[in-house]
């Protein structure tokens, strides 16, 4: 028998034990129960009816809550896991129930990420624009009229809006007799509420340095803009890759709804991906675009998406460590996995962690490198520990890299924002 064939078996056991057989503590216990319960009764066997009727009813009322215990042990969910292993050659490593449904977590953010790709492009900037159906009187600096605040930046925050209103003061603008209303579609530090929003974008403004200080006399509102608005300035955010690579590293939740939103919501994102990865119709159950709920995926469907996104990614001149996390290396979800001198940088992953949904969710999905060639992976774990979990996880990927010559790093740099 061929050594892969030998592994995958090895592990594929390893896995089923892990998922299906009876806790050693719990185990010991029964054992305990049993020899307890013999030994009582060969000690009392000669004792007097009453003494034996009263120890009977006691015995009896143990029993009963015995069984209780038991019933409520046995109704309790067992660990399962879903793995899946390819070689980048194209030989299965490992594969165990990867025709099965599980939750992916937050791993679903790599299926958000191919439908945010596939719709804008790695490079793909998003702009924030304000435009206005006002007039302006340039020596007092006061608009008469409204300001329309037009985008829909998943990573819209503080800063980008301190950089708007800094385009409005060198356009001339310093109050606006009227409101500030803000795109449907507009969002604040990933919030899916557009006049909160547009509120803490007016409260911004308005608290800004007198240099770079925007008042309204009217507050905030939600309106689309006007066809025949002015545009009175913008800013661009960072390119969707560096936004993707954040998001991925850190599992934003909030960007990652966001990116949902702007693709067309989580029907559209299964779509595409579903589409453009070849999959049967209906294989992707999304409750988010995040991770978060009960989302359903098997893991030979991951797989698929996992191949056919390095392919975009390769098509760019990418690959998965432009957008996913190095572990060990990049700060983060990763950051505190696989660290050991020899290994780290040799896993590029997306975790995935839901501890109260269904009786505990944890995932890995990505790609490791060994010295003979590089593995892509799907795991897919619930109804247990999500740290019992992890550790299996790493020890499985930990084991394969070691018949394969042991563990080899990708070649990666991380960028910091000193280096933009």
């Amino acid at each position: 028998m061929r050594v892969s064939q030998q592994v995958g078996r090895l592990l594929a056991s390893l896995l089923v034990c892990a998922s299906l057989s009876v806790p050693i503590a719990e185990a010991r216990h029964r054992v305990s129960h049993v020899i307890h319960h013999h030994t009582a009764s060969a000690k009392h066997h000669g004792k007097t009816k009453s003494s034996h009727v009263k120890k009977g009813r006691t015995a009896a009322r143990s029993s009963k809550g015995s069984r209780k215990a038991k019933v409520a042990h046995v109704a309790r969910p067992r660990q399962e896991i879903g793995a899946l292993v390819h070689s980048e050659s194209g030989e299965t490593v490992l594969d165990q129930l990867s025709t099965m449904e599980f939750n992916p977590a937050s791993a679903v953010k790599i299926i958000t990420t191919y439908s945010a790709l596939s719709t804008f492009g790695p490079d793909y900037r998003f702009k924030t624009a304000v435009l206005t159906d006002g007039i302006l009187d340039p020596e007092s600096g006061v608009l008469q009229g409204d300001l329309y605040v037009t985008g829909n930046d998943p990573e819209f925050d503080h800063k980008d809006a301190e950089a708007l209103s800094r385009t409005l003061v060198e356009a001339g603008i310093k109050e606006v007799d009227g409101k500030i209303l803000v795109d449907p579609t507009f969002s604040y530090r990933s919030s899916p509420n557009p006049l909160s929003s547009a509120k803490a974008l007016v409260k911004i403004w308005r608290s800004a340095r007198p240099d770079s200080r925007v008042t309204s006399r009217m507050g905030a509102a939600v309106s689309p803009p006007p066809t025949t608005g002015e545009n009175v300035g913008s800013i661009e955010s960072e390119t969707l890759r560096e936004t993707l690579k954040r998001m991925m590293s850190y599992s934003q939740n909030g960007v990652a709804e966001q990116i949902g939103r702007t693709v067309g919501g989580v029907r559209k994102v299964e779509s595409i991906v579903t589409e453009e990865a070849g999959l049967p119709a209906g294989s992707l159950k999304l409750a988010s675009a995040s991770g978060l709920g009960q989302s359903r995926v098997k893991p030979k469907d991951m797989m698929r998406i996992l191949k056919s996104l390095r392919t975009k990614l390769q098509a760019s001149k990418l690959d998965y460590q432009d957008i996913f996390p190095v572990a060990g290396i990049d700060p983060g979800t990763l950051d505190k996995r696989f660290t050991d001198s020899q290994e780290r940088g040799s896993v590029v992953a997306k975790t995935g962690t839901l501890p109260g949904t269904d009786g505990g969710t944890s995932a890995l999905v990505g790609m490791f490198r060994a010295q003979e060639q590089d593995f892509y992976f799907v795991i897919f774990c619930w109804k247990g520990s999500v740290s019992g979990f992890r550790q299996q996880q790493d020890n499985m990927i930990r084991a394969l890299q070691a018949k394969r010559g042991g563990p080899k790093p990708f070649q990666y740099s991380r960028h910091t924002e000193s280096d933009s």
